[in-house]
C-alpha cells in the first residue's frame, strides 16, 4: 500500500492491495486524509467480509473442536482423559451446538442446570460445587483458546468474557502434633491394612498427595530421599526422609513389594479418631499438615513450592500465614501499640499532679 502526492497536479494518490493475488484499489484524492478514509473503508469492509465467510463456512460443532483439542493438546496432559469425558459431559448438557455459537448465556444456562436438583434427581448426579463450575469453564475456554493458538478457528473465544463464580476462601485445616500422634495410634491399633501406617507418615514427612505415595515401589527410594515422578505437575521431586523412615519404608518394599490402594481403611481410621475436619477433606490434610508444620517452623517458602511442587507460587503463599513473622507488623503497628504505656504515664502525672 502506497499513499503520495503527485506534484505535477498535487493531487493524493493511493495504491492499495491488502495481501497478494487480492484486487488492486488505486483511487486519486485532494488531499491525504481523504486517502486514509478510503483505506480505512476497504479494511473495515474486507474484515467484515472475511468475518461473514468465518461464519458462514465453520459449521463444525462443540464435539469436534473438542476432539481437535484432546488430539492436539488434552491427551498430553496428566488429567487429560478425566477432562474430555466432563467436556464430553457439558456437551450432553448444552448440547452438541456448532462452536462458534457458543455464548456467555449458554454457559450460564450451563451453570443454572448443574445448579438445579432437577438436574441431580433425572440423571442420578449430585448438584456440583460452584468450583466445579469454575473449572468447567476454564476447561472449556482452554479449548477454545488452544484453536485459536494453532489458527484453526479465525473467531473469538465466546467465553473469553465469562465471569467466574467468586468463591469463599476455604479453611485451610492441618493436625496438630496431638491430632499427629492421635491418628497415628488409631491407625496402629485398629486398623489392619498394612500399606496405611507407612503412607500415612509418607505423606506427613514429604507433603505428597496420598496417591503419589501409594504409587511408589522400592525404584523410587534413591540415596536417602523419596522420589516422586508421574506426578499431577509432571515434575519429578526427591524429598529426603530420615534414617529412621528410610530403612523403614526399605523393609516394607521387601516385604510387600509396594503398596496397594489403601484410602478407605485410612477414612476409617481418621473417622475412628474422632478428628474433626472441614467437609471434604480427607488424606489432603496430611499434605496441609506437612506445609503448615514446615511454614510454623521457619521453613522458606520458596524451598516449600519445590517440595510440594506447585507450578504457581500463589498455591504455596497459603501457607505463608503460618510462618510466625507473618502479618507480626499487625501488633507492632496498630493503632493501639503503645497506648497502654502512655495511658499509664499520663494517670501517673495527674496523680503527681493533684498530690
Amino acid at each position: 500500500m502506497s499513499i503520495r502526492k503527485d506534484h505535477k497536479t498535487g493531487k493524493w494518490k493511493v495504491d492499495l492491495q491488502l495481501k497478494r493475488g487480492a484486487k488492486r484499489y488505486r483511487r486519486t484524492y485532494d488531499t491525504k486524509a481523504e486517502c486514509n478514509q478510503f483505506v480505512n473503508f476497504i479494511k473495515g469492509q474486507t474484515q467484515l467480509k472475511n468475518k461473514e465467510f468465518i461464519e458462514k463456512e465453520d459449521k463444525r460443532l462443540l464435539s469436534e473442536i473438542i476432539d481437535i483439542w484432546y488430539q492436539g493438546r488434552g491427551q498430553e496432559l496428566a488429567d487429560g482423559e478425566r477432562t474430555r469425558n466432563v467436556l464430553d459431559s457439558m456437551v450432553q448438557v448444552i448440547g452438541d451446538i456448532q462452536a462458534r455459537r457458543m455464548t456467555v448465556s449458554r454457559f450460564n444456562e450451563y451453570k443454572a442446570i448443574k445448579r438445579s436438583n432437577k438436574m441431580g434427581k433425572a440423571d442420578n448426579q449430585r448438584t456440583v460445587s460452584d468450583k466445579t463450575l469454575n473449572n468447567h469453564l476454564g476447561y472449556l475456554r482452554a479449548v477454545y483458546n488452544y484453536l485459536i493458538e494453532i489458527d484453526e478457528i479465525n473467531y473469538q473465544n465466546p467465553l473469553e468474557k465469562a465471569k467466574k463464580i467468586k468463591l469463599q476462601e476455604r479453611e485451610l485445616a492441618y493436625l496438630t502434633k496431638r491430632q499427629i500422634n492421635t491418628l497415628l495410634t488409631e491407625i496402629k491399633a485398629s486398623c489392619n491394612n498394612p500399606h496405611v501406617l507407612l503412607i500415612t507418615k509418607l505423606c506427613l514427612a514429604t507433603g505428597a498427595r496420598w496417591g503419589e505415595v501409594e504409587s511408589r515401589t522400592m525404584t523410587h527410594l534413591q540415596n536417602g530421599c523419596m522420589v516422586y515422578s508421574q506426578t499431577k505437575g509432571k515434575k519429578v521431586r526427591s524429598i529426603p526422609i530420615n534414617r529412621k523412615l528410610y530403612r523403614e519404608v526399605e523393609a516394607h518394599f521387601d516385604r510387600y513389594g509396594g503398596f496397594t490402594s489403601s484410602l478407605c481403611s485410612f477414612d476409617r481410621a481418621l473417622k475412628r479418631s474422632n478428628i474433626r475436619l472441614p467437609r471434604g477433606q480427607s488424606s489432603h490434610v496430611l499434605r496441609h499438615t506437612f506445609a503448615s508444620h514446615f511454614m510454623m517452623n521457619g521453613g522458606n517458602i520458596i524451598v516449600l513450592q519445590r517440595i510440594l511442587g506447585h507450578a504457581d507460587i500463589s498455591m504455596t503463599m497459603r501457607y505463608a500465614k503460618f510462618d510466625p513473622n507473618h502479618f507480626q507488623e499487625a501488633i507492632n503497628l496498630n493503632p493501639l501499640s503503645g497506648m497502654d504505656d502512655d495511658t499509664e504515664k499520663v494517670l501517673e502525672e495527674t496523680e503527681e499532679l493533684f498530690s
